[in-house]
C-alpha cells in the first residue's frame, strides 16, 4: 500500500490493508465528535458544536465501517476520538502518526494540542513528548456589575485604526505593548507564550480578532498623575464567542483589585451581547484565585500542547 500525500481536495486515504479515513461534512462530523470526544470537555464547550468549516475534519473507517473521526492535515493532528464499541484507539492513531509524518515538514515539530486527561498517555504511546504547561479554560456568564474606579485611574477602551497596509492595529499599540512588558516579562506565563522581547508584547495579532463591542468592553488604566498606563485587558474572539485575551498588572500596581475591576468592567458591558467569558489559564498562575472569585468556573486541565520533535 502506498501512501498519499495531503491535499485539501484528495477524498480519503488508506492508512492499512484495513483502515482509512475520508473527507467528512463539518456539521455532521461535529455532532459525533461533540458526543465521543470528551464529555466533561463538550459539556463545558457545548455551545461550539466541533462543526468549523475546515477541511481537515475526517471519518476513520475499518472496512466499511465508521468507527471514529480526527481533524488533521501536515504537522497538525486534534479532536481524535473513536465511536462504540471500537476502543483499540491506540491503534489507529499509529496508523494516523503514519500518514501524518509522511505528509509533514519535518523541520517542524508535528503537534496535537489542548490535550485532555484521557488522551495524554495515549499521545505519550504513540511518541508524543509533552510540553511542560498545563491550562485550563475558565469560563462565566456575563453579568451587570456596579463598577466603581479609585479617583487616581482613568478609565478608557482601546481603539483600532488601518495601518494604511490594509492590516488593523491598536492606536495605543506601543502603550500597551509596554504596559504588557512591564507586566508579564520574566514570568512564567511569558516563556508559555514565548514572548521575551518588547517587540514580542506588540499586540498585532489581535486587533483582527476582535469587534466593536469587545473592543469597547476592553479596558486601559492610566495613573491618572502620571498618564502611565498602568493595566489593560483586552478582549477578542475565541471562535464566536468572547475571551479575555490577555489581562496584565504592572507589578507596582497590584494588589489595589485592578485586575477584579477590569473583569466585571468587561463582563458588565458584555451582557446582552455574549452569553459568557472566557479565559485561559496556566497551572499555578497567581490570577487562578481572581478568577475564581470573579465566579470563573474551571475546565478540565490540558497539556497545552504535545509534539513529535523536528528531525534532525
Amino acid at each position: 500500500m502506498q501512501l498519499m500525500g495531503w491535499s485539501e481536495d484528495e477524498i480519503s486515504y488508506e492508512l492499512s490493508n484495513d483502515y482509512s479515513i475520508r473527507k467528512a461534512e463539518s456539521e455532521e462530523w461535529g455532532v459525533y465528535c461533540s458526543i465521543y470526544y470528551n464529555i466533561q470537555y463538550i459539556g463545558f464547550f457545548r455551545e461550539d458544536g466541533f462543526n468549523s468549516a475546515q477541511k481537515n475534519a475526517f471519518w476513520i473507517y475499518k472496512g466499511e465501517s465508521k468507527i471514529g473521526g480526527v481533524r488533521m492535515s501536515p504537522n497538525r493532528i486534534y479532536h481524535l476520538f473513536v465511536i462504540p464499541p471500537y476502543n483499540d484507539t491506540f491503534m489507529v492513531l499509529k496508523l494516523l502518526k503514519k500518514l501524518l509524518i509522511y505528509w509533514s515538514d519535518r523541520t517542524e515539530p508535528i503537534k496535537t494540542f489542548e490535550v485532555l486527561p484521557d488522551q495524554v498517555h495515549l499521545f505519550a504511546r504513540a511518541g508524543f513528548w509533552p510540553d511542560e504547561f498545563r491550562c485550563r479554560w475558565m469560563q462565566r456568564p456575563t453579568d451587570h456589575f456596579e463598577v466603581e474606579w479609585n479617583e487616581e485611574f482613568t478609565i478608557e477602551s482601546p481603539q483600532i485604526e488601518d495601518d494604511g497596509k490594509g492590516a488593523k492595529r491598536f492606536i495605543l499599540e506601543d502603550q500597551i505593548a509596554e504596559c504588557s512588558y512591564a507586566s508579564f516579562n520574566g514570568s512564567l506565563e511569558a516563556t508559555r507564550r514565548k514572548k521575551f522581547s518588547y517587540e514580542d508584547f506588540i499586540p498585532k495579532d489581535e486587533p483582527n480578532y476582535t469587534n466593536e463591542a469587545l473592543l469597547t468592553a476592553s479596558t486601559l488604566v492610566y495613573d491618572r498623575k502620571s498618564g502611565q498606563l498602568i493595566a489593560n485587558c483586552l478582549l477578542g474572539l475565541q471562535g464566536d464567542y468572547a475571551a479575555v485575551y490577555s489581562i496584565g498588572v504592572i507589578p507596582s500596581y497590584r494588589g489595589k483589585g485592578i485586575a477584579t475591576l477590569m473583569l466585571k468592567r468587561g463582563l458588565h458591558l458584555l451582557k446582552d451581547k455574549y452569553p459568557f467569558l472566557r479565559l485561559y489559564v496556566m497551572e499555578g498562575n497567581d490570577a487562578e484565585s481572581v478568577y475564581t472569585n470573579l465566579g470563573f468556573v474551571p475546565g478540565v486541565q490540558e497539556i497545552q500542547s504535545m509534539y513529535i520533535p523536528v528531525m534532525d
